[in-house]
């Protein structure tokens, strides 16, 4: 049975209700503000001393005897505030509704993208672009929060913008029936640059990942920059991102605007005409004329409105496209869904049968045909030249990447998908470029265990050799800075030991672990492995002898393949 994997998949659905309610909102808020515009009409009529008992105004003065009101200005203005607070509230929790919903759902799509990126395999993660990756969660979720605000703006104004309309009709249905078709005649001309829209959105996504990856390279290399002298490349190259960024949106900005003039150019001309035309063609008393005249110049921003919040929705579509691109992806290359965690305990030993594994556009295989046992309890150390494939290898061991060909075995029992996880969950690995967060020396370490106590942790470190820690003036409390900065080479690597030891794993894998240590504490670290002899199954990856003469068993491995394999004493012969 093939296991099921991890699919990480974002959905409106759990929004649904609030949502509905929001749409509620938004008619409530559209009905009172139509009705209070129909009130205008009778208030500017007795106001006016224009009365009539014909059209709106006649089933206005019917509507306030149903109510026992009085058809009086006083009662008509005392209407038309409560209906202005009325409506205000309602807009006040509708706004309030809409910026909870946009921020939740933005929010779920973000942290969706997120859990994709830390369930997708290895082989994966390591073929694509982290500050691609980064700018995503970043920029381009944010940009799909902008036009969801927009869309959300979109549909009010529609809505408004239909109210007001009804209410036209009400007064004068040939009046509303000529500011209709020609709104929508103006709307349809200028609305015809959907598609340049939407491909200046591409384009500034595209420009955004450019300048988000300049920055973080220039981060991640601001030492070696410093070294080299050579800021003025970084700047460069930020300068050029950076213009290529503000050029898209200048444009879009340019667009926007534009489009703005247009519309006043266009409602300016139209609000005269109808002016015109009511005066001149049709029998429209003055109450009524005023009011149209108010609809109308309140229709024509709400269709302007409108028209931009629908291209601020086409320029953040490509955004969207990328985020559901990703979570395709992740899904297709993700791992097999798990229940619990369990240690797994290594008895016997691990054997690799037939491992190999290629990588696109590389002519050699970065392991080929390797097969290999690896005793339980006993140390193995692994050498070879650079890109012999050590560190591939123990990418495999440790369940990080599958093999294209052949098994790993755990006493004698295969490793299949739905177990990796608790594979890995009984690995220890410290790297030789090793990460540390931004955080105190205290929490780096309970990364690898959060249930440590205190005797732990400082167990941990005495064993590590990383008495040093005693000597800071927080001593564990101790900020280590962006990916322990604050600390040497040295005193990253101890802390990053005492780490992978407080996991109590079953295996642990020292990769070039020690060569950023002096010899004195390079030899504290070996004696510390040396009393795990016997307890726990350890592969060392490295160079010097000092680390790798006292191993059980030692793998040379050349251009994939496993060159030699013995005790020290035939190696090294």
């Amino acid at each position: 049975m093939k296991p099921q994997k991890i699919i990480q998949k974002f959905s409106l659905r759990p929004f649904a209700p609030r949502a509905f309610f929001l749409f509620v909102l938004m008619i409530l808020a559209a009905l009172t503000e139509g009705i209070g515009v129909m009130l205008l009409v009778p208030i500017i009529a007795t106001i006016s001393g224009n009365l009539t008992d014909t059209g709106p105004l006649k089933t206005i003065w019917v509507f306030l005897s149903n109510i026992s009101l009085p058809n009086s200005t006083g009662a008509l203005i005392i209407i038309f505030v409560l209906l202005v607070i009325i409506r205000s509230l309602i807009q006040l929790y509708r706004d309030r509704l809409s910026a909870t919903l946009r921020h939740e759902i933005v929010d779920d799509l973000r942290m969706t993208s997120f859990a994709a990126l830390l369930n997708v395999e290895w082989r994966w993660l390591i073929m694509s672009r982290n500050s691609d990756q980064a700018n995503l969660l970043l920029t381009d979720v944010s940009r799909i929060g902008v036009g969801m605000q927009n869309g959300i703006g979109m549909l009010v104004s529609m809505v408004t913008t239909l109210t007001y309309l009804i209410a036209a009709f009400l007064i004068s249905w040939k009046m509303a029936l000529i500011s209709a078709i020609s709104g929508g005649l103006v709307f349809a001309l200028i609305n015809q640059k959907s598609l340049a829209t939407k491909l200046m959105g591409q384009s500034l996504g595209k420009a955004n990942r450019t300048l988000h990856a300049a920055i973080q390279d220039a981060l991640n290399g601001i030492k070696l920059t410093k070294i080299l002298g050579n800021a003025n490349r970084h700047l460069s190259r930020l300068d050029i991102a950076m213009s290529d960024a503000r050029q898209q949106q200048i444009l879009f900005s340019y667009s926007t605007a534009l489009t703005r003039t247009l519309f006043q150019i266009g409602g300016a001309t139209l609000l005269a005409s109808y002016l015109y035309f009511g005066l001149t063609f049709f029998e429209i008393t003055v109450p009524e004329l005023i009011t149209l005249i108010f609809i109308f110049a309140r229709i024509t921003p709400l269709m302007m409105a409108t028209q931009q919040q629908y291209h601020h929705c086409l320029h953040a579509l490509p955004a969207f496209r990328e985020t559901q691109n990703l979570l395709n992806e992740c899904n297709l290359a993700s791992e097999p869904k798990i229940s619990s965690i369990k240690t797994m305990q290594i008895n016997k030993g691990i054997s690799l049968n037939n491992i190999s594994i290629s990588y696109p556009g590389r002519r050699l295989p970065s392991l080929d045909n390797i097969s290999i046992s690896f005793p339980a309890k006993t140390t193995t150390a692994i050498i070879g030249h650079s890109g012999a494939g050590k560190s591939t290898l123990a990418d495999v061991i440790m369940g990080l990447l599958t093999p294209d060909i052949g098994d790993i075995r755990i006493d004698g029992k295969i490793i299949k998908e739905e177990v990796l996880s608790n594979w890995r969950h009984s690995v220890a690995y410290v790297p030789q470029e090793v990460f540390l967060f931004h955080d105190s020396i205290r929490n780096n370490l309970l990364w690898g265990n959060q249930q440590a106590s205190n005797d732990e942790l400082n167990n941990a470190l005495q064993l590590a050799a990383a008495g040093f820690v005693n000597q800071l003036p927080q001593g564990i409390d101790t900020i280590v800075g962006d990916e322990g900065i604050r600390l040497s080479g040295g005193e990253r690597q101890r802390i990053a030991l005492a780490r992978a030891l407080l996991r109590k794993p079953s295996l642990l894998i020292l990769d070039e672990a020690t060569s950023a240590l002096d010899l004195e504490n390079e030899a504290r670290i070996r004696d510390a492995i040396e009393s795990l002899h016997g307890d726990l199954t350890v592969i060392i990856i490295g160079h010097r002898l000092m680390t790798l003469e006292h191993a059980d068993q030692v793998i040379k491995l050349s251009n994939g393949k496993i060159e030699q394999f013995g005790s020290w004493e035939q190696i090294k012969k």
